[in-house]
């Protein structure tokens, strides 16, 4: 009996996790460069099943394994690349292929990103907004202007004087297991040498969507709150046939 309700209450508690996943995705669909997250889940507290014999108890045989325990394993980040979306903004830009923005905080930590919806701060830094500056090959990228090019390679031009004005510096990871996301759509690296600076092409005046599919995580949204829901009145179940058995007991 017990067995039941510990499976039941693992089952709420997981698909609140599956939940919080989903709504994040959902609430990131229309952010650039967004990358969608799902929740591996496994068993915990594996038991072998056995079958003993009806009057010698010392005689048994192995059925199978048993878990009275659902939980959450780990969040799985799904790197696809997203759709193109062109807004001949000069300060926008998506990144065709493999690579990521650097960005450096307030407090000179690097986070990294593809959302190329970039802006120019008070100091004339090309930046991203709430986030940090853009780095180039020589540091913080210095504009001073919004009347840029830039080609695939990334370097920056003044569209007018054709002075070079910098290069946007693109990074990958040589090892995804060391990278953790953060808010905003934002990630980390646990250590500093998993990144590697990459050749990229970048699209001026372009944005790469989220990844995201508003269909899809409508879909398993409403698979989770089904399961959701069917964990919970079994749990209901249990609880009630506990209480019997307590005034069965106390008769």
């Amino acid at each position: 009996m017990f067995k039941g309700f510990y499976m039941a209450a693992s089952g709420m508690l997981t698909q609140s996790r599956v939940l919080n996943t989903i709504s994040n995705n959902m609430a990131n669909a229309s952010t650039p460069g967004y990358k969608g997250d799902t929740l591996a889940t496994t068993t915990f507290g594996d038991i072998l099943i056995n079958r003993t014999g009806n009057k010698d108890k010392s005689v048994y045989t192995p059925l199978n394994n048993s878990s009275m325990i659902k939980t959450a394993d780990e969040l799985v980040t799904n790197y696809k690349e997203g759709a193109l979306e062109f807004t001949d903004r000069k300060l926008d830009f998506a990144i065709n292929g493999n690579g990521f923005f650097q960005i450096q905080t307030a407090n000179g930590e690097n986070k990294y990103t593809r959302n190329g919806s970039l802006n120019i701060d008070g100091d004339g830094y090309l930046c991203l907004q709430h986030i940090g500056r853009v780095m180039g090959e020589n540091g913080p990228i210095q504009l001073g202007t919004d009347k840029i090019n830039v080609s695939e390679e990334g370097n920056i031009t003044h569209s007018e004087t054709g002075e070079s004005l910098g290069k946007i510096r693109l990074v990958n990871f040589t090892d995804y297991t060391q990278v953790q996301k953060v808010d905003e759509g934002m990630f980390e690296t646990t250590n500093p040498l998993n990144t590697v600076a990459m050749e990229g092409r970048l699209k001026q005046g372009a944005l790469e969507r989220s990844n995201v599919q508003a269909m899809d995580e409508m879909m398993a949204m409403m698979a989770s709150q089904r399961a959701f829901q069917s964990a919970g009145q079994i749990a209901k179940e249990y609880d009630q046939l506990m209480g019997k058995a307590v005034e069965l007991g106390a008769l």
